[in-house]
């Protein structure tokens, strides 16, 4: 299937392969925002403004690369690359829950984080995988290996943080956390990238 042609206001016409460009452009910005640290920018940011400094530059850039990969998802044609298993798609449903209650226990300290290293990186891991297994088209194939490969990334060169025996309650803190997050994924998956889950 080819580009598509989208015609915005009185300045003329605006090809799908130009979303195309906005999508990869924006996952690159992306990756760049999130790496700074390892570049050692971070460093030298800091010394100029500021720990804040720092966090508004990488709070910027990420805004703005998400906005991008959004806008041309929905605004690139689909473009098969294969056709994904029936069972992938119920592999997706089950597992997802899973993938959202570890975004959730990076960020709320819990036993999770005993077992999992870094649970909100595996997370996101998980996430991409099973999108990248439901989904055969061009558009998801470059979002989830952005942001997979960025999660797997981090996990392996991050040191694991000694984490200490953790109330119970706040296991279950990070599992409804998570589901009701899921829930939130569920209910307005279709608005963000247009394809309906019910």
């Amino acid at each position: 299937m080819g580009y598509h042609i989208i015609e915005v206001g009185d300045s003329g016409l605006i090809s799908g392969r130009d979303f195309m460009a906005l999508l990869i452009l924006g996952s690159i910005l992306f990756i760049l925002s999130h790496l700074i640290a390892a570049f050692g920018y971070r460093e030298r940011i800091e010394a100029i403004g500021g720990h804040h400094a720092y966090m508004g530059v990488v709070t910027v850039a990420s805004t703005i690369s998400l906005f991008m990969i959004v806008l041309g998802y929905q605004q690139t044609a689909y473009q098969q690359l294969w056709f994904p298993l029936p069972a992938s798609h119920q592999l997706t449903n089950y597992l997802m829950p899973v993938a959202a209650i570890l975004l959730v226990a990076g960020n709320v300290p819990s036993n999770i984080g005993r077992y999992i290293k870094h649970p909100m990186l595996t997370g996101i891991a998980l996430w991409s995988f099973l999108h990248l297994l439901a989904n055969g088209d061009l558009s998801s194939t470059i979002i989830f290996i952005t942001f997979g490969g960025y999660a797997i990334y981090r996990r392996l060169s991050l040191q694991p943080k000694a984490a200490e025996i953790q109330p119970i309650y706040r296991d279950i803190v990070a599992i409804v956390g998570g589901l009701v997050v899921y829930g939130l994924f569920y209910y307005f998956h279709e608005a963000l990238s247009g394809v309906g889950l019910s």
